[in-house]
């Protein structure tokens, strides 16, 4: 029976610290303000035609592709964000 209580005891503080671990760690990074994530794409030229197309036809203000690469020997991902002012 005691070795139930300590198991107990062990599982409540591993949850309770835990729990403040993950109450002060910094939040995901969050759009950029004012901006929109519109899409996720392998192709720079791509992102950039869409980009400019949503531009030119009113969809947005204006634009950005922000490259990213997936690890130190990843695939690289363009990422599509977008402003409306």
């Amino acid at each position: 029976m005691r070795g139930r209580r300590w198991k107990t005891l062990l599982v409540t503080m591993a949850l309770a610290l835990g729990g403040l671990v993950g109450a002060a760690a910094t939040p995901a990074a969050a759009d950029p303000p004012g901006g929109t994530l519109r899409g996720v794409y392998y192709d720079g030229q791509f992102c950039n035609s869409w980009g400019s197309e949503g531009a030119r036809t009113g969809l947005w203000s204006w634009y950005y592709c922000e490259y990213r690469q997936s690890g130190p020997t990843g695939p690289g991902f363009y990422f599509l964000w977008t402003f409306t002012y």
